[in-house]
């Protein structure tokens, strides 16, 4: 296997900012601070996997590069960003996990979507 150019560039970014972090004296190591945090980042972390897959591609692809290109796919994908950045801040905030907020707020968003449209 030889080594190219992406494998290079992701090994200099990790120890440049490794040695960065290193000589100015801001590195150290971090952990989560419980395990209900640690299962909150890995759950975000494979739904955000998840997402990605069901778009074609990542958030940025399909969000922001298609904008450019007047993709249709470009307001829906921002919309879900929006609409899940939402819910997952209610959730943060209000410490609720229950499917009642979550269907409460979508039937609010459902209802603002028809107002909106003049249905």
């Amino acid at each position: 296997m030889s080594v190219g150019v992406s494998i290079g560039s992701v090994t200099g970014v990790l120890v440049g900012a490794g040695t960065g972090a290193f000589w100015r004296g801001h590195f150290r190591w971090e952990a989560c601070d419980d395990p209900r945090e640690l299962r909150r980042q890995i759950g975000g972390a494979f739904l955000m996997g998840g997402g990605g897959v069901v778009a074609l591609g990542c958030s940025v692809g399909q969000g922001l590069a298609a904008f450019s290109v007047l993709a249709i796919s470009a307001p829906v994908t921002i919309a879900a960003i929006v609409l899940g950045a939402f819910i997952g801040l209610r959730f943060l905030v209000e410490s609720s996990t229950t499917v009642d907020v979550v269907t409460s707020r979508i039937g609010l968003f459902a209802q603002l979507f028809r107002n909106a449209r003049g249905r």
